[in-house]
């Protein structure tokens, strides 16, 4: 008897007992699941932390003056002279400026302007620099950003919301190249006046939109109090605060790279700008915060749970495959007289084995195939769940997190390999049982 004839009995031995057969193959369901189940949650929540980040903003390299962890000797402040300040930043991307960026903002205040019908709008200003757009989730619908020569100029350029023109000019059509006179309300420069071009517009999200109640906004009056985002060259809001370069102190950073370079390459340009400055200090050193390596390390902590809980799921196969080795016996008894007439028609021990051993891993490979697919429905209707739960408790960070449901190939091609192994397994030893019949005792059997 060939091979395909052996699967044709198993599928016709199968479909026979049809309720045995499905709780043969229970056990084997119930594991599969289980891991493809924990599996796709483990891989889904790799794959949501990493599209999370990705949609956010680009990665950056994030550095600020740090105490060393090692560090034991007599605490002392940072000195002024260990600051970081802007114009280490730029002498630092001047140094590589084809290969870093940086990225920077801070507030400015509030400011005030009247629109074209005399009504007053509120909005909150902020200095940025020309690559702080690719750093925010935030979409220019018209005109351009902030470029490095507006920065380095100190021009009085600006982009502004959607919403924002709306209010002052009630459209956002033909709006790019009118200017702006604004008066400050709070903060350092309180009672300047500042005018600003317009030379780009960006969407409000709708996380924007849910923190400045803009969805809630029913009348012009209401819609005149909103107060939305504008932001305008770095060096321009120094220059308007009466600051340099090297008076403005800054908490940290944001270091970035282009094609032309890579993190690692990066992480060496600060390190060797750094360690003149930093020479011989022993309680402070500038530290470089990536967070790719902080979500690698996450996901290393998910692959390790995954797997561990993963083989505790597994275990559930053993039973599964005990339970196949029960029915394979109970089965051999039932068809004892079978086996004696094949072995009487010429039929070998081989060929007997086979066919059993081949019924084994049919019932294994059948009951994981059902797994797997159970496993990938379970990890979508949680994720569905999840979504749900998300946009329902956390709808304010629901617009940056995209959840993804993506079941790993790998465990799936692992648990159909580890199904078959549990068949052949917990099968062999009843079909060499069958194939070790003797004829004339199987045809007398009753």
């Amino acid at each position: 008897m060939n091979f395909v004839e052996s699967i044709k009995m198993a599928f016709t031995s199968l479909t026979i007992n049809k309720m045995r057969s499905f709780l043969t193959m229970l056990g084997i369901i119930i594991g599969i699941s289980a891991v493809i189940t924990i599996t796709t949650i483990g891989n889904s929540i790799s794959s949501t932390l990493q599209n999370t980040f990705s949609e956010i903003g680009s990665v950056k390299l994030s550095i600020y003056p740090d105490v060393h962890r090692d560090y034991s000797g007599e605490w002392h402040d940072l000195p002024s002279n260990l600051e970081l300040t802007l114009s280490q930043v730029q002498e630092l991307i001047n140094l590589h400026p084809d290969e870093l960026t940086y990225s920077c903002s801070d507030v400015y205040g509030r400011v005030e302007t009247a629109n074209v019908n005399g009504d007053p709008i509120q909005a909150s200003m902020y200095g940025v620099s020309d690559d702080f757009m690719d750093s925010i989730k935030k979409q220019l619908t018209t005109g351009r950003v902030i470029t490095k020569k507006d920065l380095a100029n100190a021009k009085n350029t600006c982009l502004v919301s959607d919403y924002f023109c709306e209010q002052y000019f009630g459209t956002t059509e033909n709006v790019i190249g009118k200017t702006i006179k604004f008066n400050t309300l709070k903060g350092l420069n309180k009672g300047c006046n500042i005018s600003l071009t317009i030379v780009g517009i960006f969407e409000l999200t709708e996380l924007d939109k849910n923190d400045l109640s803009i969805n809630k906004v029913h009348n012009d009056q209401e819609k005149m109090q909103v107060v939305t985002y504008i932001f305008f060259p770095y060096n321009t809001m120094l220059k308007e605060e009466g600051l340099t370069p090297e008076e403005t102190k800054l908490p940290q950073a944001e270091i970035g790279w282009t094609a032309k370079c890579d993190k690692e390459t990066a992480k060496g340009y600060i390190n060797d700008y750094f360690e003149k400055i930093y020479k011989g200090e022993e309680q402070w050193y500038m530290s470089i915060y990536d967070e790719e390596e902080i979500v690698g390390r996450i996901n290393t902590v998910l692959n390790v749970i995954t797997i561990a809980i993963s083989v505790i799921a597994a275990i559930s196969l053993i039973v599964g495959g005990v339970g196949v080795m029960n029915i394979m016996l109970v089965s051999i008894l039932e068809r004892t007289r079978e086996i004696g007439v094949r072995k009487a028609l010429g039929a070998l021990n081989g060929d007997i084995r086979s066919q059993f051993v081949i019924e084994a891993i049919i019932i294994c490979l059948t009951g994981g195939t059902i797994g797997v697919i159970l496993g990938i429905v379970n990890g979508v209707l949680i994720s569905k769940v999840a979504s749900y739960l998300l946009n329902t408790l956390a709808s304010e960070f629901a617009e940056y997190i995209t959840l993804t449901v993506q079941p790993s190939v790998p465990a799936i091609l692992i648990s159909l390999g580890f199904s078959m192994l549990t068949g052949l397994i917990f099968g062999y030893y009843p079909a060499k049982r069958a194939g070790n019949m003797d004829p004339i005792d199987a045809l007398r059997y009753e």
